[in-house]
């Protein structure tokens, strides 16, 4: 069984698209080459606030993030 990964790089697709992530866990690339994973519990018109593996909420502004990518079942 394969893993199949959708990669959304544009800023506007990543603001438009966001929100069909809701409650799935999701990869952030921000603008500084670092990579965010957690669950995403929250998407608004100017960032999108992720739960991560400690359980702890931090937000991120869609000016930061340079790539959203999620990992699926093939």
């Amino acid at each position: 069984m394969g893993t199949k990964q959708l990669r959304i790089s544009d800023a506007e697709q990543i603001k438009s698209r966001a929100a069909t992530f809701l409650g799935k866990k999701i990869n952030i690339v921000l603008l500084d080459n670092t990579v965010v994973f957690g669950q995403l519990q929250e998407v608004n018109s100017n960032e999108i606030l992720l739960l991560n593996m400690r359980m702890k909420k931090a937000k991120y502004p869609f000016s930061s993030i340079a790539e959203l990518y999620i990992d699926s079942v093939a």
